[in-house]
Order: C-alpha cells, then structure tokens, then sequence
C-alpha cells in the first residue's frame, strides 16, 4: 500500500476496511493471549444470566481490528498517538464485523503532521457496534517521533449519591493504586499478540521477524500499540480498591464501556512496565432499557523501567 502524504489527505478519505466473521475460535485466541477467559463471552449461561441473548466477543478484540486498519494504512510512515472508543452493541457468533476509518482533517501540531479519524466497527446489518475517534502522526523521512504529554483533567461534575453511587465511592475519586509492575515482555508475548488479533491471516511480518523489524522506523521489534503487558500475572494486591465486585444481581453486572488511549514510547522486548491506577471520574446515568448505571473512568499510566511514559490510559467500566 502507498505511504500516505499528509499534504494529500482530504476529509472524508477513507482507508481500507479490517473485515473479520466473528466466533469462538477469535475470541478463543484473544482470550488466551489478553487473560481473558470470562464467563460471559465463553458460556451461554453466564451471558444470559447478564441479560444478554448468547456469548459476545470482547470489545477489546473489536479495538484491535481498529488498530489493525489503521497500522495497515499508515505502514511504517507513522504512528496511531490517540484512540478513543465506545461500545455501543455487542458481536455474536457470527457477526461479520467491518472497520470504518474517514479523515475529518489533518492538524500541523508543532511540527508534528496529524491526522483525525472517526472510526466504527459495523456488523452485517450496518449496525455501528464500536463507535469511536483516533490520531495517526506522519513520520517525517522515515524518522520514528512520538508527542509530549498532554495535561489532561477530569470533568468538573457535582457528585450525589444515587441508586448505585454512594458517598465513599465519589470520595475516592482522585485516589491511586499501588504501582504494578509487568514481567518482562517476550519477543514471543508479542508475536503472540499480532497472530491472535490477524486470527485467521498472519500478521504483519514486522510484529514476528526481529530482522525486518530492524529495518522499521522503531530499528527493532515493538509491541502492537493496544497490546496488554499485564496479562497472565497473579492478582494484585491494591487492583482496583474503588470498584465493586462483579456479579449477575442488579448493581453488580458489569460492562466494558470503553477506551481512551494515548500512546508514547513503544514497548519493546524485555520492557517491565509500572501501572499506577486512579480513579479518574464517576458518576451515575438513569433510565432506559438498563435502569441505574454506574460508570468509573479508570486513568492507568504506564511508564518503562527507563522512566519513559508509554501510556496514558482511561479505561470506562459500567455497573448496571
């Protein structure tokens, strides 16, 4: 595919669609390389007792075929630096999902060419499962770059207990985890990775073979920008004090309610990351088909054992 030129992008350009059938034998790959083996998307019995008609995919999984579009298209003249994403309906077995990606314009940020987004994942009625937004940066001859850190601040909001929000929940907002930190990466943790969310093409060869990796802007192999580093580890002892427990009564059903991501450094082979959680916002929404839903917005920031911020993350969880 031809590198894009940041001076030619025009909004309403459309990039070329990530298309997958989903099933089991997709989540089944995911759920083994992002630890995420949870009842609701592997038995029809825990997903009905959700309130849901069968097994659904990940969100998560729905997030990668995003990523994959835009990787595809941007090739190694730059970078995805912004993803953010909501998910607004399931995928069952069988759905056909397809990536949409249409510039809505291009940005000169400093000296750093930027270029805008909106993204869905459809399914084959048309329907928008995954709506969303992301920021690709051009490379400038080839040179990898990535953005400084932005000041970011949670939304001013008057917090009041309600049908699931209590006063010790709004006064932890603010609060912070202990630092978690990653095993090490493995050259194959990350091959892993790239083979599950291409499930059932190959991936790119530059997320598998060291050597041609070497000749990419990053001069080395480099870990998908969603990529999880904190799977398969035992539980952490902080976690995430201010959220519920997970169950099927009332109150303690739980949904991904999406993502916003930015991406720095990359992570690398033998990188050991540090997590430090906070709770970033929470607040309740009443009234349709759910009743009373809570929502946390969970910031994690994620930096490398050289110190470099990798990550800024905010990840939304839903209680219904």
């Amino acid at each position: 595919m031809p590198q894009p030129v940041w001076e030619q992008i025009e909004p309403g350009h459309e990039i070329p669609a990530f298309e997958r059938t989903s099933d089991l034998a997709h989540w089944n790959r995911y759920a083994a390389v992002n630890d995420e083996f949870i009842p609701i998307h592997m038995d029809p019995a825990d997903a009905i007792a959700a309130g849901q008609r069968d097994v659904f995919g990940m969100g998560n999984l729905r997030v990668s075929y995003l990523h994959n579009a835009l990787r595809a298209w941007l090739g190694p003249g730059g970078d995805i630096v912004e993803f953010r994403c909501e998910f607004r309906g399931f995928n069952f077995k069988h759905d056909r999902l397809r990536s949409r990606a249409v510039a809505t314009g291009t940005e000169r940020r400093g000296t750093a060419n930027l270029v805008h987004f909106e993204l869905c994942v459809e399914n084959q009625d048309g329907v928008d499962t995954c709506p969303g937004r992301a920021t690709a940066l051009l490379f400038e001859a080839g040179e990898a770059r990535v953005l400084p850190e932005p000041e970011l601040d949670a939304p001013a909001r008057e917090r009041e207990p309600g049908v699931y929000l209590d006063r010790a929940t709004i006064e932890a907002v603010g609060s912070a985890s202990e630092p978690v930190i990653s095993l090490a990466v493995g050259e194959n943790d990350i091959r892993r990775w790239a083979m599950a969310i291409h499930h059932p093409e190959p991936p790119p060869l530059e997320f598998y073979d060291e050597s041609i990796a070497r000749r990419g802007p990053w001069g080395g192999l480099v870990a998908p920008r969603e990529f999880n580093p904190f799977a398969w580890m035992l539980p952490s002892p902080g976690g995430y004090p201010w959220l519920r427990e997970i169950g099927t009564e009332p109150g303690h059903r739980v949904l991904n309610g999406g993502q916003h991501n930015l991406y720095f450094e990359p992570i690398r082979p033998g990188d050991r990351i540090e997590a430090v959680r906070r709770l970033f916002d929470v607040y309740e929404k009443r009234g349709g088909r759910t009743g009373a839903m809570l929502f946390y917005v969970t910031e994690n920031r994620w930096t490398n054992q050289r110190g470099e911020l990798v990550r800024l993350g905010y990840q939304t969880t839903i209680f219904y």
